[in-house]
């Protein structure tokens, strides 16, 4: 009875091993996406920094005082 004791406890801490290696490998995976999805966060921000720094480099007054005209669009409205 002991032995069918020992071999099912032993059974149960295989698969707790087992259950462990896996979180573990899990957990490296999730840690290195992690890392790339800041580095591509980082480099999407500094992307978007650069176009709004650009954007606020281009002013209303630089476009009138190339002759460009700038006129109002009048928004179109849904015909139901």
């Amino acid at each position: 009875m002991t032995d069918n004791l020992f071999q099912k406890l032993e059974e149960k801490m295989m698969l707790l091993l087992a259950e462990i290696e896996d979180s573990r490998r899990e957990i490296a995976r999730l840690t290195q996406e992690n890392a790339m999805l800041k580095r591509e966060q980082e480099a999407h921000s500094s992307k978007l920094a650069d176009l709004i720094s650009l954007l606020d480099s281009v002013s209303l007054s630089d476009v009138m005082t190339t002759g460009a005209s700038v006129t109002a669009i009048k928004p179109m409205t849904a015909q139901g």
